[in-house]
């Protein structure tokens, strides 16, 4: 009887450790997804910017990007989460930190799977990017756009990407990426 009671909590224990690290490891994917899909969204805004030949009416709000999924504020829902884009414009401002900047404006948003071309991949993720244009001292128009993309896992996870691009000087439709780090 003793030894039926050891093996039986010998058992439960490998059972619970095994439960552990398959959640750990669900964990750890989600949120490496979560993070490939906040660059792919950062990616997809500076392809936008290079083509765009006037940045002071992008960090104005008067251009828009092609990748939106309706108005810039409101409820958004991503799997078992809640997403209010007016909150979470709030906390990239705080996050981000940047004296520089006034205020972020959400310019691109909506989900993974519109994002990319054929449908064929099957991502519950949600991505938003905010920009907010700065001039440098020399210049008084927007020279260098500051891009924060985050992107929202199905179950809770959240990744951002903060990169800050410049146009060099006499090209009209290459950029050069100055920083690019996450955000934590």
């Amino acid at each position: 009887m003793m030894a039926l009671t050891l093996l039986t909590a010998l058992g439960g224990a490998l059972v619970l450790g095994t439960v552990t690290e398959t959640a750990i490891a669900a964990s750890y994917r989600e949120g490496t997804e979560t993070f490939y899909a906040a660059e792919a969204a950062v990616e997809l805004v500076i392809e936008e910017l290079a083509a765009a030949s006037d940045w002071d009416a992008i960090a104005a709000g008067d251009a828009p990007s092609a990748f939106v999924d309706g108005p810039p504020a409101g409820i958004r829902r991503v799997g078992a989460v809640t997403l209010d884009l007016a909150v979470a414009t709030e906390d990239v401002a705080t996050a981000a930190g940047d004296k520089d900047v006034d205020a972020y404006l959400l310019y691109a948003h909506g989900r993974l799977v519109d994002m990319i071309p054929g449908g064929t991949a099957r991502s519950p993720h949600y991505v938003a990017v905010w920009i907010a244009g700065l001039a440098t001292a020399d210049a008084e128009e927007v020279s260098i756009m500051r891009i924060v993309g985050r992107a929202y896992g199905p179950t809770g996870s959240r990744r951002s990407v903060v990169v800050s691009v410049t146009r060099p000087p006499g090209s009209e439709d290459s950029l050069r990426v100055m920083s690019w780090h996450e955000l934590r």
